[in-house]
């Protein structure tokens, strides 16, 4: 089996895509409340021909629209420092041991449009030098690569306990930012 290049480009793509998903899990909820809203209130509006019933049926939607624009400038911010930091080359790459891997129950509220679902189960690869990873909830990993794109579920198939790992840490930031399996890839010669 041939191993594939890790470049510096190919790891930019996956924090970006990373940082992405976790957007797009905002999205989804907050619209889920902002579109109702405003449509209703367009309807009882117009139907009652009284500006200030609809106006008054509007303003929960305003907060999520006021959040959602938060939320939107952190994505930014976010993404801004992530190139940053790829810019000024404070990216470390290390091999690590994998420990485990666990399936945890976290507290997120408003991961769905259902206050129901406020809690959630996510995958985090344990290393034995102390360090984390939590599987971002994208559908594909590593999909700008031509052999090896992997679902979650798929990644955490083919990795168990001793296998290594390239981690990519961003500068500034507490945990590890990707994985990598070194039974796949190998690091391009301008990243040693």
């Amino acid at each position: 089996m041939q191993k594939e290049s890790l470049t510096l480009r190919n790891i930019t793509k996956d924090l970006k895509k990373a940082a992405d998903c976790h957007m797009s899990n905002v999205d989804d909820w907050r619209l889920s409340y902002i579109i109702p809203f405003t449509l209703l209130a367009l309807l009882l509006g117009i139907l009652l021909k009284r500006f200030w019933v609809g106006a008054l049926i509007f303003l929960p939607a305003v907060y999520h629209i006021v959040r959602y624009s938060m939320d939107i400038s952190a994505h930014r911010k976010r993404m801004q420092a992530i190139r940053g930091v790829i810019d000024r080359g404070d990216i470390a790459i290390s091999v690590e041991t994998l420990s485990h891997i666990a399936k945890e129950t976290v507290y997120e509220p408003h991961t769905s449009a259902r206050r129901a679902h406020s809690t959630k189960e996510i995958t985090v690869y344990y290393f034995e030098s102390g360090g984390s990873f939590r599987i971002p909830n994208c559908n594909k990993h590593y999909d700008w690569s031509e052999t090896f794109y992997l679902t979650s579920k798929g990644l955490e198939n083919i990795s168990i306990g001793g296998d290594e790992f390239f981690c990519v840490s961003l500068q500034g930031y507490g945990d590890i930012a990707y994985i990598y399996p070194c039974k796949f890839f190998v690091l391009d010669s301008t990243l040693i």
